[in-house]
C-alpha cells in the first residue's frame, strides 16, 4: 500500500523539482494567478485541522488506518496506526526539523530542513501527501513555467517537472480552489499516476470544501482513502508536533541522501 511505501529514513525521500521555464503567456498566467489567489484565500481561513481515516487497497482489500494534523504556519504530523488504533510510525515536522518515530524499533530519526526552503516544500509534500491529498494540503504550483486553461468552473494547470520519467503534473481545481484531480504525466504524455476526489465535505464554520474520499492509482494498483473524522479550526495539541526524543527511544542514524 502507498502509505507503507514511505521510507523511514528521512534523507532518502525522493523529490522532483519544477523545471525553470519562461513566464507563461498572459492568458495562461491569469489562470495560474487565479488558482494561487484562491488557495491563498483558503489558507487564510484555516488555522489547523485534524483528520482520521483509512486507506483500502482495492486489489488486496488490505486496510490501513492513519491520523493527520496540521497547524499554521507549517506544523504537520502523520501517524500510521494498527488495527487497535495504536501508533506504529509517525512523521512529524515542527517548522524546522522533520522526524520519523518508529514504535517497533523505538528509534527517532531527525533531519533539519530549514536550510533550503524549496527542498523543504518538496520533501514535506512527498511525505505528507501520503496522508492527505491536495485540497487539504496546497498543490505545488510555481507561477513561472506553469500554464493554465479555464474549462467552465474548472482551472486546469500544467506544472512542468524535472525528472527522468515524468514531464509534468496536471492539476484540476474549481474556481474556489477546491481540489478535483491531479495527474502525473510521463515523457510521452501518458498518465502514470492519478489522484481523484470521489466525495467532498463542506466545513460548516469556514464554508470551505474539502475532500472526504479520494482514490490514488499508480503502478497498476489503486487505493481509496476515506476520512472518518474531520475537525477544522478546533485546535490541535502542540505535543503532536514535538520532535523531541520520547522516553525509552534512541536516535536513529540519518542515511546519506541520494
Amino acid at each position: 500500500m502507498r502509505l507503507l511505501a514511505v521510507s523511514a529514513t528521512l534523507a532518502l525521500v525522493g523529490c522532483t523539482r519544477d523545471a525553470p521555464e519562461p513566464n507563461p503567456p498572459e492568458a495562461e498566467g491569469a489562470v495560474v494567478a487565479a488558482a494561487l489567489a484562491a488557495w491563498n484565500q483558503r489558507l487564510a481561513g484555516v488555522r489547523d485541522y485534524a483528520v482520521e481515516g483509512e486507506v483500502k487497497d482495492l486489489g488486496s482489500n488490505e486496510i490501513l488506518h492513519f491520523r493527520y494534523a496540521m497547524q499554521q504556519p507549517a506544523f504537520s504530523a502523520g501517524e500510521l496506526l494498527d488495527a487497535q488504533g495504536a501508533r506504529q510510525r509517525a512523521f512529524v515536522f515542527d517548522g524546522k526539523q522533520l522526524a520519523v518515530v518508529d514504535e517497533g524499533s523505538k528509534t527517532l530519526t531527525r533531519q533539519d530542513l530549514s536550510a533550503d526552503e524549496e527542498q523543504m516544500l518538496f520533501t514535506l509534500h512527498e511525505i505528507f501527501s501520503q496522508f492527505v491529498c491536495e485540497g487539504w494540503r496546497p498543490p505545488l504550483i510555481k507561477p513561472q513555467g506553469s500554464t493554465g486553461v479555464r474549462e467552465g468552473d474548472r482551472l486546469v494547470l500544467t506544472v512542468p517537472i524535472v525528472d527522468d520519467n515524468l514531464s509534468s503534473q496536471r492539476l484540476t481545481l474549481r474556481d474556489s480552489g477546491a481540489f478535483v484531480k491531479k495527474e502525473l504525466l510521463g515523457k510521452a504524455g501518458q498518465v502514470v499516476a492519478q489522484t481523484s476526489v470521489l466525495e467532498d465535505v463542506v466545513d460548516d464554520a469556514t464554508k470551505l470544501t474539502f475532500p472526504r474520499r479520494w482514490s490514488h492509482s499508480e503502478g497498476g494498483s489503486t487505493q481509496e482513502v476515506t476520512l472518518t473524522k474531520i475537525a477544522v479550526n478546533q485546535g490541535v495539541d502542540a505535543a503532536r508536533f514535538s520532535t523531541a526524543l520520547p522516553p525509552g527511544f534512541t536516535l536513529g542514524l540519518l542515511q546519506a541522501a541520494r
